[in-house]
């Protein structure tokens, strides 16, 4: 070895590691290095797997793509014996790629079994006999165009996909599995949904199973049940854009024919899971246009839940006592939707970190006090609540009977995260373009107010100015549906606000400077403020009179620092007759706007 190569210092544990997560191609050719690095790849009991399929549908050369496919296998095959023939294989991942899904599922599914039999290139893979003992099972088959990583996905995008029988394009039967020692099983892109690749009732059990990670797969409910079932210790369930099949014949008539489903609701039983997640998922009993169907979870040990997707009925079997974090993300509904959001919301009374998106703040709201009474429930231990919503132009009282309802419904709540976009109506179909445009528009705003601020000369405008003026504020501090109210978390746990997004208009009477002020006023244990205007207009939103707003009496807030460099300003909360040895205990007070990222 060269003098200067550090690897060769590196113990083989730490080399083993590393190679552990490297394309078995790869890590092969590492045995050109030297013996000892031969003999390192083959015990890392990995093998990783990875190919990325081209196919030309026009030129149609067929022999050289078969030719291809099947170097592609027997490389594979050659790969998870080198690595059985040493450590044994307990990590098995399989990633396909390709441009388009045609030519991916003609490299996967292919007769080379003879007689016309059609042998898949995973089954060939997952099959092979140094894959028996294996304890995490991964195989990814995806395009551009559908891809996995839902985030950067539009909702109506994802919601739609898994309505396409083109998306899956292989099969994998349950039973193939290598039942004994598989702990983590995490498949994207495969049809389950064929009876013949269910389990059987009795007889096949994965002891050790206990994660299970399904992206854009379609199966039968009942298989999947059986799966769960056969896993006493599944703590780890993730669904991501799964199509849950039940009947043809429901499938089609249902839909096109103007029937409903008489089985409409989905009923997911997972003893042992502790996190469940379900994202995007559909079923060929729903009605989509109607948003008909619901989803029942049958899970006593579960204490983190996501959700994605419509707001569709929602039943929580078994209670969950143990529940600590539930995020809720709604895509697509109105304000008719009130009632299925909150008896979603209502099986989780007991969670203590609640994170929800829904697609506009109105939503939320619940007036009448019948219907308050009815759907509003108490969150007892909820100490965090992150919402996040867009917040359209309008004279009506649901935004703020929006807030209003969720403070009445936390007791207990000491963080509180308001993320509130304001959405144009002319721009509400193009969301994304919307957010360009609105970036780019106050990105000179943003970088103006930071050279004001770095040569201390901030100003005061229009903003500023009307919120010194009394007279302004006492004409504007109300704000009808949520003002004049008493909320408990207010008067005893509200220690942190964060607004975020908040577009502070030309006046005190804009909504987010109001709520600002709301805020300050009457949470009376507050701690903490941190404010980002979303508009960038630093130089304009810094001089927020939120000094003069805090607390009952405003002799009792002192200014103590404030930095224009780093953009904060710092209150403190002190008797006025304290010594100034106690002042170094008193509670801090701080406005932050927008950070430069």
């Amino acid at each position: 070895m060269a003098a200067d190569d550090r690897l060769s210092v590196l113990s083989d544990d730490l080399l083993r590691r590393i190679l552990h997560f490297v394309p078995s191609r790869e890590a092969a050719s590492t045995s050109l290095l030297s013996r000892r690095w031969g003999s390192l790849w083959r015990s890392t009991g990995a093998v990783n797997l990875a190919v990325r399929v081209v196919y030309d549908e026009v030129s149609g050369d067929d022999e050289a793509f078969s030719s291809r496919r099947d170097a592609f296998v027997r490389a594979s095959q050659a790969a998870l014996a080198a690595a059985g023939a040493g450590a044994g294989v307990t990590s098995l991942t399989l990633d396909v790629a390709g441009r388009c899904l045609s030519g991916i599922d003609k490299f996967l599914n292919y007769g080379g079994g003879g007689g016309g039999e059609e042998i898949g290139v995973v089954d060939a893979v997952v099959s092979h006999p140094a894959a028996r003992h294996v304890e995490e099972l991964r195989v990814g088959v995806a395009a551009p165009m559908y891809r996995t990583d839902g985030a950067k996905q539009r909702p109506w995008q994802e919601a739609r996909r898994w309505r396409s029988d083109d998306i899956y394009t292989y099969t994998l039967s349950f039973a193939s599995l290598p039942s004994a020692t598989l702990r983590v099983l995490d498949i994207t892109g495969c049809n389950f949904s064929d009876s013949k690749l269910a389990l059987p009732d009795a007889g096949v059990a994965f002891p050790r199973l206990d994660t299970l990670r399904l992206r854009l797969c379609a199966v039968r409910l009942a298989h999947l049940q059986r799966l769960i079932d056969a896993a006493p210790g599944l703590a780890t369930v993730h669904l991501e854009s799964v199509y849950f099949e039940f009947n043809v014949y429901l499938d089609y008539y249902g839909v096109y024919g103007g029937l409903v489903a008489v089985e409409s609701r989905l009923l997911l039983r997972c003893p042992a899971a502790t996190e469940l997640a379900m994202e995007f998922c559909g079923s060929s009993s729903y009605i989509n246009s109607h948003l008909d169907g619901g989803i029942g979870i049958d899970a006593p040990k579960l204490r983190s839940f996501r959700y994605t997707g419509h707001p569709r009925r929602f039943y929580l079997e078994s209670p969950a006592l143990e529940m600590t974090a539930v995020n809720i993300h709604f895509i697509g509904g109105d304000h008719r939707f009130a009632d299925t959001l909150w008896r979603f919301l209502g099986n989780f009374t007991n969670v203590k970190i609640l994170k929800l998106t829904v697609q506009e703040l109105g939503h939320l709201a619940v007036a009448g006090k019948a219907s308050r009474a009815e759907l509003l429930c108490k969150f007892g231990n909820l100490e965090r609540l992150e919402l996040e919503a867009v917040r359209k132009p309008t004279k009506t009282k649901a935004p703020a009977v929006a807030i209003a309802n969720l403070l009445h419904c936390c007791l207990a709540l000491v963080d509180l995260s308001l993320k509130l976009k304001l959405l144009n109506y002319a721009w509400s179909k193009n969301y994304s373009l919307y957010l360009r445009s609105f970036h780019a528009k106050f990105q000179t705003d943003y970088d103006k107010s930071v050279g004001l601020f770095m040569h201390h000369k901030s100003k005061m405008t229009a903003v500023s100015s009307s919120l010194i003026d009394e007279h302004h504020d006492d004409k504007f501090s109300n704000i009808p549906g949520l003002s004049g109210k008493s909320f408990a978390c207010l008067n005893s746990s509200l220690r942190r606000v964060k607004l975020q997004q908040f577009q502070l208009g030309s006046a005190s009477n804009c909504f987010g400077v109001r709520l600002i002020r709301f805020f300050a006023q009457n949470a009376m244990v507050l701690e903490e403020m941190c404010i980002d205007s979303g508009s960038r207009k630093l130089c304009e939103h810094m001089n927020l009179n939120v000094e003069r707003w805090v607390g009952v009496d405003s002799s009792k807030i002192r200014l103590k620092d404030k930095n224009l460099t780093e953009s904060s300003w710092e209150f403190s909360r002190i008797h006025p007759d304290s010594a100034p040895e106690f002042e170094r205990n008193a509670t801090s007070f701080k406005v932050l706007p927008l950070e430069k990222r």
